[in-house]
């Protein structure tokens, strides 16, 4: 069962009052990222109980077509709303999920992430001006 709006809201908001970047001037893109992963989790919800991805389509002349089901459009439209409001916000999965510091997944990514990355080697140059 997905939750409400207002629960999605309340998560999003305490997300981003733990990140350090909660202005009530974001309202109505918060509101915004909370409909969108109420919308995602009535889509999942809704494809859990399907047996086929698939639904039969008659067309204006009477062809009968196999279509996807228009669910999955509407999962992909909701997860793509999540992505953008959530960049948007410059929220992370893991700050909007409260998931543990332990988690192997988001240490494997962090790693990823950080591959390659090395400190800058900052050469000074020399002022002396004796010679």
């Amino acid at each position: 069962m997905a939750k409400q709006v207002n629960d999605y809201k309340k998560d999003i908001e305490k997300a981003l009052k733990a990140a350090g970047k909660y202005s009530k001037s974001l309202g109505a893109q918060i509101l915004s990222l909370a409909g969108a992963l109420r919308t995602l989790d009535l889509a999942n919800d809704e494809i859990d109980g399907l047996e086929t991805t698939t639904i039969s389509s008659v067309s204006r002349y009477g062809n009968e077509t196999l279509v996807p089901h228009p669910v999955f459009k509407i999962q992909k439209d909701a997860q793509d709303s999540v992505t953008r409001q959530m960049k948007a916000l410059g929220l992370t999965a893991e700050e909007l999920t409260g998931t543990d510091k332990d988690d192997p997944l988001i240490d494997l990514t962090k790693k990823v992430k950080n591959v390659g990355r090395k400190k800058p080697n900052i050469i000074k140059r020399n002022t002396d001006t004796t010679v």
